[in-house]
């Protein structure tokens, strides 16, 4: 594939009917996923009288799981026929939340046998990251890596303003089974789309694809050990999730109503749309620059929004936390995917998935619980604080290689 001296523009991508085709399922996927999250928050609010620590444990209880098994999917994702794995991976999902809302609209739905159905739901969204990063470079050239992995922020944080909005509005009127039985539906639809989606892989060295699933993990783990750019990632990613994580958690919890809840968790939503528009335009340099600036941003706004309750002084806040989350996630993942080896991108991709679950699995619930003792005011200020305290430690670490790789996105 040629390089070009242009930077292609955002929508340049869409130009290539595969990825046209894995943008538009994984948008209605990612939809689907946020308001499943929005659905069983407020299942699990409605049930328990609003206690911060079980709500919160909805979040980590969808977070946790992945942390175990992401890396075992990139392996998957290296070794195998990645549509094929979208495909049986999204039959997993539709039947999961199948049983989810039959158990909701039964009215057997428990507090416990919410816990207990969600990491289902964990198993195919771990099975699903690290194949869908992946297939992302295998679908457009490389010159439009970036504009591409921005496409994809433009899919998550879209669905994460229209999916928590509509099921805000869908629980208010039909209640929270109609959310899960729409999304089992849109899982369905999926798998025709994986199943008629055009795919050619890129071909890598084939001397460097491993040879077995444990010798791939091993390759793997001594990647990421080994590459100090790559541990950089991990080390900044995983801070900012465990700090930033208080917002997700906790949002069900400052909020009286699901359509309030919904629709504020769709300026979080509206505001890293924003932020992806704003990237187009910045270009795809200075990537350090750009994740520290970032960090600051959202690390004072989530302070903000531990002091404030009112809607709309809430909303402008969410947004600009929404904004500074996708430029801290973009800055990362454009470094990664840039600079992976095709043969190790899935494996390369699912530690940076597993570390960042992880923290975000592990802050909200350590959040939930301060919530909990201190308040969820207390609990925000504190992560905000904490954010800020670990960007002073963190800020000189690079995520980018020596000697400028990639090229076009060096800061």
């Amino acid at each position: 594939m040629s390089q070009s001296t242009k930077t292609p523009g955002l929508l340049a991508p869409l130009g290539n009917p595969g990825f046209s085709m894995l943008w538009g399922a994984n948008t209605l996927s990612l939809t689907a996923f946020w308001m499943t999250e929005v659905a069983c928050a407020w299942q699990m609010r409605v049930m328990t009288d609003a206690d911060p620590l079980l709500v919160a444990s909805v979040y980590t209880v969808l977070q946790l799981p992945i942390m175990f098994l992401v890396i075992p999917a990139g392996v998957i994702a290296d070794l195998s026929d990645r549509r094929r794995g979208m495909m049986w991976t999204h039959a997993w999902l539709a039947l999961s939340l199948g049983v989810l809302f039959w158990l909701t609209w039964t009215g057997r739905i428990t507090p416990l046998s919410l816990l207990v159905c969600l990491p289902l739901i964990s198993v195919g969204l771990s099975m699903r990251m690290p194949a869908i990063a992946a297939l992302i470079p295998d679908m457009v050239q490389t010159e439009q890596i970036p504009a591409a992995v921005s496409l994809n922020n433009v899919a998550q944080n879209g669905s994460r303003l229209v999916g928590p909005a509509l099921a805000g509005a869908i629980i208010a009127g039909l209640g929270v089974a109609a959310v899960l039985a729409l999304n089992t539906a849109i899982m369905a639809l999926i798998v025709l789309l994986f199943l008629f989606m055009r795919y050619r892989p890129e071909q890598g060295d084939p001397a460097a694809k491993p040879q077995g699933f444990l010798a791939a993990v091993k390759e793997g783990v001594l990647f990421a050990a080994l590459t100090p750019w790559k541990r950089n990632i991990l080390i900044r990613l995983s801070i900012f999730f465990a700090c930033a994580a208080a917002v997700p958690a906790l949002m069900a919890v400052r909020f009286d109503n699901s359509e309030t809840y919904g629709i504020m968790y769709g300026c979080f939503g509206a505001g890293s749309l924003l932020g992806v528009l704003v990237i187009a335009r910045l270009g795809y340099r200075r990537l350090n620059n750009r994740l520290n600036g970032g960090l600051v941003v959202g690390a004072v706004c989530i302070m903000l929004f531990g002091v404030v309750d009112e809607p709309l002084q809430a909303g402008p806040l969410l947004a600009c936390i929404g904004a500074s989350w996708l430029f801290c996630l973009n800055s990362i993942m454009v470094a990664a995917q840039m600079q992976l080896e095709p043969a190790i991108r899935g494996r390369g991709l699912s530690f940076i998935y597993t570390l960042g679950t992880a923290s975000l699995a592990g802050g909200g619930l350590i959040w939930g619980a301060v919530a909990r003792a201190a308040g969820p005011g207390v609990a925000l200020i504190a992560s905000g604080a904490c954010l800020l305290l670990a960007l002073a430690a963190t800020y000189r670490l690079s995520i980018s290689a020596p000697g400028g790789a990639p090229a076009a996105t060096s800061g």
